[in-house]
């Protein structure tokens, strides 16, 4: 038990630490790169909001898009891009296009009966599509929020708490059952020494009778 409670709270406490850490590093790139989607570790997450990509790529999914080189895209490569509003898209590569000597792609979202009006080129491009977590974006996004982010990490400050209460019974329960035995030990020290006395003091009393 005292494991496995040492183990989640270290657990609880990396979690707490490495939430953190990635809010730090994600604001800090916010600041520098107004205009880029942070990444970490050369992969971005998004949320997805709109049903374009069904159903390979679901409303309130978490999406994770990989920076690469613009060389190595090719057709039906599922990409991240910004558009004219600068709102970042993620649509599948349909055709590869040449604009001038820049390679561009034609793009449309798997559930949409036309393709997007804009190419995507370099400059707009975020990554390509590598991963998704079903429904996770949802409760990304509402961590994000102010509120969602105070009761995930008072959440997480509730558990640790709880923890350390249950470490403190349960070490209380151990040192009181050692007392209970230390004194359960004397005692029988204390009434062996007292009938090795009596049966001393019968045999003396014995050798002086005779």
């Amino acid at each position: 038990m005292k494991i496995v409670l040492k183990t989640l709270k270290w657990i609880v406490i990396s979690i707490l630490g490495l939430i953190l850490l990635i809010n730090i590093y994600i604001i800090a790139q916010s600041k520098l790169k107004p205009n880029r989607v942070p990444s970490v570790f050369g992969y971005k997450p998004f949320a997805v909001l709109s049903g374009s990509m069904q159903p390979n790529i679901m409303v309130g999914d978490l999406i994770f898009i990989k920076k690469t080189d613009i060389n190595k895209l090719k057709k039906n490569d599922i990409i991240a891009f910004r558009d004219k509003d600068n709102l970042v898209t993620t649509h599948r590569i349909i055709k590869v296009v040449k604009k001038g000597n820049e390679k561009c792609f034609e793009t449309k979202g798997d559930s949409n009966n036309v393709k997007d009006e804009e190419l995507a080129c370099k400059k707009n491009i975020e990554g390509k599509y590598v991963k998704r977590y079903a429904k996770l974006g949802n409760f990304i996004l509402f961590i994000q929020k102010p509120l969602g982010f105070t009761v995930m990490m008072m959440t997480l400050f509730i558990i640790c708490v709880l923890i350390y209460i249950i470490q403190d019974k349960t070490s209380s329960k151990k040192e009181k059952k050692m007392s209970e035995a230390e004194l359960k030990e004397f005692e029988e020290f204390k009434k062996a020494k007292e009938l090795a006395k009596m049966q001393e003091d019968n045999d003396s009393s014995n050798l002086n009778q005779l």
